[in-house]
């Protein structure tokens, strides 16, 4: 059974040009895998890379979380994933282990960072509702504002009836053919 040492970085807008040699010293570790910045959460093919070359006994090295992922709930799927590979995982700035041979240690601190992804989850949803419900207060929420009030529609329609010629009409109410047309059909 191999036993290596592997980096995983993700290049950060901070980061100076020299931090990168920096961070991928030969004599540390045995391979090294990269993602660019611009990589998101569904684009990381360095992550990719890592996890197929993984094999049992390996440990994989990440300075934080934060360089892993920023997502709480991803975080967890690629600590789970990586343990079901028989790998451990060390995070060097939050001085963390995830070992796959201390399930009874690991399991917990997993399950509590789900708690955590799922109170961040509901969270956000609660503060969008609010939010939501601030703006239809005001009055801001909910599309564009009319370009007709009830009475203009009321007009546009009567004269539609009576056989208006339908550009006259656009241009009489400052409005495009399309929007005359679906006043007309909400009738």
């Amino acid at each position: 059974m191999r036993l290596h040492r592997i980096k995983y970085f993700r290049l950060s807008l901070q980061e100076p040009e020299g931090a990168v040699e920096e961070i991928t010293r030969p004599d540390v570790f045995d391979a090294m895998f990269c993602d660019e910045r611009a990589d998101n959460a569904e684009n990381r093919a360095g992550l990719e890379r890592l996890i197929r070359y993984l094999q049992p006994g390996d440990t994989v090295v990440v300075d934080s979380m934060a360089s892993l992922t920023s997502s709480t709930e991803q975080l967890c799927s690629i600590i789970r994933r990586l343990i079901e590979k028989q790998v451990t995982l060390e995070f060097s700035n939050e001085n963390l282990i995830f070992r796959h041979d201390c399930l009874e240690v690991v399991e917990p601190i997993i399950a509590v960072m789900e708690l955590v992804a799922q109170f961040e989850r509901t969270a956000a949803r609660e503060k969008q509702a609010a939010g939501i419900a601030t703006a239809r207060n005001r009055g801001s929420y909910g599309g564009r504002k009319k370009k007709l009030s009830d009475t203009q529609v009321v007009s546009l329609i009567d004269r539609a009836c009576a056989g208006e010629s339908r550009s006259k009409l656009a241009r009489d109410f400052e409005i495009s053919r399309q929007t005359l047309y679906r006043y007309l059909r909400a009738t």
